[in-house]
């Protein structure tokens, strides 16, 4: 914000033009930061010691396309009881993460449907459509900004001389909030999806839906997931599918018994 108003009293007419592409960049530098810079320094790290599973986690993401270069352990048990593992990095720094909260409870084939949903998450892409959609977002809200503080009569309700002015921070953030609220019902709706996606890359990896659904049902149990949440909350809340609905379509998709 303080970037934003040197430039907007710098280039009060044509500010939008600089500051478009560089939030852009920004999601962007911060996506590829994150799993190399920020992760160390909320989390320690530790190779997974168990070779056997640290080997079929590494054939496994090779099937899947998305060679890994490392298996490692997160002490997440230091905050939380919740259970995940998740894909982080690009190219060398590419790997897998497993929480030790998993590990000390789920069984190996459990770590392995849940790494595999992880990957499936890389190998459809979402990771970089995921952060492309979020570029885009930060385009779309400089310039509904800059169009809104072009308004004479905005600034002056908001007591602000010019767009470089600190007193439109407060309606700059309430401009990105209301923003974000109104996509939010899409986002989560496109969020779902994926993580249908890569629910069904899971169960195809491991060809194990029977185990998949045991999967699910126990990290419900672990990370007290909402199991039959209301439509609203569903819609606006609901990055992932109801645990019930997973379980069904990974019921659905194993075969009949004779």
């Amino acid at each position: 914000l303080v970037g934003f108003l040197a430039l907007a009293d710098a280039m009060p007419d044509a500010w939008v033009w600089v500051a478009a592409p560089l939030a852009a960049a920004v999601v962007f530098v911060l996506s590829f930061l994150a799993p190399v810079v920020f992760e160390p320094l909320f989390n320690r790290f530790r190779p997974l010691e168990d070779e056997s599973l640290t080997e079929s986690l590494r054939a496994l993401s090779r099937e899947a396309g998305v060679p890994v270069r490392d298996v490692l352990v997160a002490d997440a048990s230091r905050r939380t009881t919740k259970e995940n593992a998740y894909v982080s990095g690009l190219g060398a720094t590419r790997r897998v993460v497993v929480y030790d909260t998993l590990l000390s409870r789920g069984s190996p084939q459990e770590v392995r449907l849940v790494v595999a949903h992880e990957l499936g998450h890389r190998r459809d892409g979402h990771v970089l459509k995921g952060t492309l959609t979020a570029a885009l977002g930060a385009v779309v809200v400089a310039f509904l900004v800059f169009g809104l503080l072009r308004s004479h009569a905005l600034l002056d309700a908001i007591g602000a001389s010019g767009p470089g002015d600190p007193a439109v921070v407060p309606f700059v953030l309430l401009v990105a909030a209301a923003a974000g609220a109104l996509s939010d019902p899409l986002g989560m709706a496109v969020s779902r999806r994926w993580e249908r996606a890569a629910d069904r890359t899971s169960i195809e990896l491991t060809g194990d839906p029977t185990g998949f659904a045991e999967m699910e049902r126990n990290l419900s149990i672990a990370n007290l997931s909402e199991l039959a949440p209301s439509r609203l909350a569903y819609a606006l809340t609901f990055s992932h599918p109801a645990p019930a609905e997973r379980i069904a379509a990974a019921r659905a998709a194993a075969p009949a018994r004779t």
